[in-house]
């Protein structure tokens, strides 16, 4: 059977031509597609041999483990139990990283030992068993448990005596606990994911309060882990609804400035005789610079084991990204940190393969002492400092830090003070039922990095490849907005989302209130629903729209934009005056507008009616094609969470659920 044949029965001719667009060869990508990390620990590495054991449908052992292996089952047959413990003790060696704290469990020594190698077949039909199965399915699992698969190392936790399955939200001062029950790999257990938790907000009057300050953003993050509940099934929790990343999340049409650091652009929409719709995007230039530093820290803590697949491919397209003469540093950590490569430098492809057999080489096991990796990430990153480079840390984690520094404000502190290096920190989050949304927040905000989820290869596709200069190249860091609305126009307004990133209006002019970076190319989204003002204008506010007497301007509003330089420590600012409040949009607001209606029915809110999502229906059919091209995918998800009702969603606390269409 061909090596392609072998691909297309193992379900993974997706991974394999992924790999093939990233620019690697038919071999490697083969290897990437068939062979995940994480299982076994070798000290040797190649991948030549990995693609040639593939190729014969046989399981994979370097020649180290091969020969120790031989070695165990002659004496086996002989030797003293207490010999034959030695032997495994010394073949556990070779495979398992010594490092991961792991005890191995008592092994049935009386049990017949594995036979070397089974004959290859030589067609297809020998691929078959009596059962139906194929023989290759599961070739990683060949090998026999006793030598070198480790059980699991962080268990899912027990689950209490229920008659029946049931979902509840448990919430905490400062977060909120998704506790759905739920089935992984056979074994059942709580979801225990944790997120800032989100109280929604009210209109506020412009006569009063007429200004709107707040934490601008580019992060997806609650769009990556609201997808992944849909796709699995899962219930959803109003905390995991971050309206402004579901919009930063799709594509619109935006002018990116040549000669500025932002472009600042606006649309109106009018929903009914009063109320109207503000779109802002905020849109970062594009910068590409000549030399990267990159440190990929990734958790191999054994909550990370189901999520190697997509890790891989994330950590392959980063590789893939590096040019000539740039660095790559690789350091793992669960019970203690790894530093696997050092500011190795990439100057071809044989390079990049290199790196590809190191990280296929990592063993999954162990706690996660994530702040003692995350140290060790900041000293690699200082010691190989490139000036006038990219200097990224890219930690990708489920946040499951249960080991050192483990609560926000002690990895606020300990960010805080690494990031005076001028090394950033951007984190990709995955994870399925453990996920510590909160941390990870914490991490990249106070780390001067973007924040991105991924739990299957379409993520990844998305947010790593096609944004990968935003995710590692920082052109600007802690980015505010600040709208002043003429009271005189304006009724009053809510800013739909940005919920735990408003600020106090003077925040806005305090270099010292930390925000939130942009990468390069980035983008952020804000949408306002507002009322508009009938009758007189208020007196007095002593602001621009409303001084002694009220001012006349027919403005709806300056938008304002400050920002610093990624080393500098001084800001800068940009305005954007709203000249007018007569309806002007095109698909992005249309776009907009359905992302928010979608994301307003995920919270289960009582924020829109009847009549918006019957608007939201209407403007997803009058989306015209470009942004269709440019949202393909996700377009027919946004289509799926419109026409179904909340209990279909499974919405926190609703019951009777059935899958989601996708």
């Amino acid at each position: 059977m061909k090596i392609e044949q072998i691909i297309k029965r193992k379900d993974r001719e997706q991974l394999y031509n992924y790999y093939l667009s990233l620019g690697y060869d038919h071999k490697t990508a083969a290897s990437l597609a068939l062979f995940t990390y994480g299982k076994y620990r070798y000290t040797e590495f190649s991948m030549d041999d990995l693609y040639e054991a593939l190729c014969k449908g046989q399981e994979y052992l370097p020649p180290e483990v091969e020969e120790e292996r031989r070695r165990m089952e002659q004496l086996s047959k002989s030797g003293s139990g207490r010999k034959r413990r030695g032997i495994l003790d010394s073949i556990e060696g070779l495979v398992r990283r010594e490092s991961t704290g792991y005890e191995r469990p008592d092994i049935d020594l009386s049990a017949p030992p594995m036979p070397l190698s089974a004959p290859v077949p030589t067609n297809a039909a020998d691929y078959v068993l009596e059962d139906g199965s194929d023989m290759f399915a599961d070739f990683e699992e060949a090998l026999p448990d006793c030598i070198i698969e480790a059980e699991p190392c962080e268990a899912v936790p027990e689950a209490p005596s229920l008659s029946m399955r049931s979902s509840a939200s448990y919430s905490a001062p400062s977060m909120s606990r998704n506790t759905g029950f739920l089935d992984i790999a056979g074994a059942v257990g709580f979801a225990t994911d944790e997120y800032e938790r989100i109280e929604e907000k009210d209109a506020r009057t412009a006569a009063l309060d007429p200004m709107s300050t707040f934490r601008m953003t580019t992060n997806t993050a609650s769009a990556g882990v609201i997808l992944n509940q849909l796709r699995s099934s899962r219930t959803i929790d109003r905390s995991m609804v971050r309206i402004e990343e579901m919009l930063n999340y799709f594509r619109y049409e935006s002018e990116i400035p040549e000669d500025k650091m932002f472009n600042i652009s606006y649309e109106i929409m009018d929903a009914d005789d009063e109320k109207k719709y503000l779109y802002i995007n905020v849109q970062g230039h594009e910068e590409v610079k000549d030399r990267q530093n990159i440190i990929i820290l990734l958790d191999v803590s054994g909550s990370m084991a189901g999520n190697t697949q997509q890790t891989q491919a994330a950590i392959a397209t980063i590789v893939s990204k590096l040019g000539k003469g740039d660095k790559l540093s690789l350091i793992t950590y669960s019970s203690e940190d790894c530093v696997e490569l050092e500011a190795f430098t990439v100057n071809g492809p044989e390079d990049r393969i290199r790196v590809l057999e190191k990280l296929l080489s990592i063993y999954v096991c162990g706690f996660t002492y994530g702040s003692k990796g995350i140290e060790r990430a900041y000293e690699i990153g200082k010691n190989n400092y490139i000036d006038g480079g990219n200097n990224q840390v890219i930690l990708i984690t489920d946040g499951d830090l249960n080991f050192g520094i483990t609560d926000k404000g002690g990895l606020q502190t300990l960010i805080e003070s690494k990031k005076q290096d001028n090394l950033f920190l951007s984190v990709i989050g995955t994870g399925l039922w453990n996920y510590k949304d909160d941390k990870l927040e914490t991490l990249c905000k106070h780390g001067n990095g973007v924040y991105r989820v991924i739990n299957n290869l379409n993520d990844v596709k998305k947010s790593i490849n096609e944004e990968y200069s935003s995710l590692v190249n920082i052109i600007a860091k802690d980015v505010k907005a600040q709208v002043e609305f003429n009271p005189e126009i304006v009724e009053s307004y809510r800013l739909l989302g940005f919920e735990n990133r408003t600020l106090a209006r003077e925040d806005f002019t305090n270099d010292k209130v930390i925000s939130e970076p942009f990468g390069s190319g980035g983008y952020g989204i804000a949408l306002y629903e507002l009322t508009m003002k009938k009758g007189d204008a208020p007196a007095d506010s002593g602001l621009k729209y409303s001084k002694m007497i009220t001012t006349g301007s027919k403005e709806v509003g300056t938008i304002k934009v400050r920002y610093k330089e990624p080393l500098e420590d001084v800001s800068h600012e940009l305005e954007k005056v709203i000249e007018s409040s007569e309806a002007s949009f095109t698909d992005n607001l249309r776009l907009a507008f359905v992302v928010y209606v979608c994301a307003e029915k995920l919270r289960g809110s009582d924020k829109i009616s009847d009549a918006e999502i019957k608007l939201a229906e209407k403007l997803y059919k009058e989306l015209g094609s470009s942004v269709r091209e440019k949202n393909e995918a996700d377009l027919y998800k946004l289509a799926g969470i419109l026409e179904q009702s909340e209990k279909d969603l499974g919405i926190m606390g609703k019951t009777d659920r059935r899958p989601f269409p996708w």
